[in-house]
């Protein structure tokens, strides 16, 4: 091979490992950034009633999360929501539902019937945040009752009653709503956000975060 073809060939793999790099980061970014901000249909009513929920009740604006605990995305939005929970505690209201995508993450319905166990005992918030902290641990489990059970006696709750609380259809119809409420609205991904009547896919960072909420609430 002469030192033109050696010169080619090095160019023909430089070019192709290029375009390997820029597909990739393509993907990346779709999969980790927002998406959405356009305006809904202005009818459009949410169903609030029993979801979790923190901030005033007569906010300007409220966020509503649309998650899945098994989620892996979820799970690195979790810390920036719980980030932006505490930025804006006093001006906005965060609202919970369960999106549960069974159909790819076959463990979520059982981990958002768990969630809605821990609400009952007044611990949703921070029984959540132990789902996604710990989410590799249980998302193999063939039953993860048991591991939901010890987690939420780990965080104080009262084990017994939680597990009640997983054998009753109490959180099922809880949950039930809020997928069924979603797919009147035709959401298929999570973690979808709702800011207002704005929606949004994806990972949202911090600093967006603060955009959209800060211009929402000069409107």
């Amino acid at each position: 091979m002469d030192q033109a073809d050696k010169t080619r060939q090095i160019f023909l793999i430089g070019s192709i490992i290029l375009g390997v790099l820029i597909v990739g980061g393509l993907v990346w970014a779709i999969a980790m950034g927002p998406s959405g901000g356009n305006n809904i249909d202005s009818n459009i009513v949410f169903n609030d009633d029993s979801n979790p929920a923190q901030g005033p009740a007569d906010a300007k604006v409220t966020v509503r999360i649309f998650s899945d605990f098994q989620c892996p995305a979820c799970k690195i939005a979790d810390p920036i929501v719980k980030q932006v929970m505490q930025d804006y505690a006093s001006k906005v209201r965060f609202v919970w539902n369960d999106l549960p995508l069974t159909s790819l993450h076959p463990n979520s319905k059982v981990a958002a019937i768990a969630g809605r166990c821990a609400q009952e005992q007044d611990k949703f918030w921070e029984y959540a945040s132990k789902l996604y902290e710990t989410q590799d641990n249980w998302i193999g489990l063939t039953s993860p009752n048991d591991y939901f059970a010890n987690l939420a006696a780990q965080l104080g709750l009262q084990r017994e009653r939680f597990v009640s609380c997983l054998g009753g259809q109490t959180p099922v119809m809880k949950v039930a709503q809020d997928v069924q409420e979603a797919a009147s609205f035709g959401l298929e991904a999570t973690p979808t956000f709702f800011v207002n009547r704005q929606k949004y896919e994806g990972v949202i960072d911090l600093q967006t975060w603060h955009q959209i909420i800060d211009a929402a609430l000069v409107k």
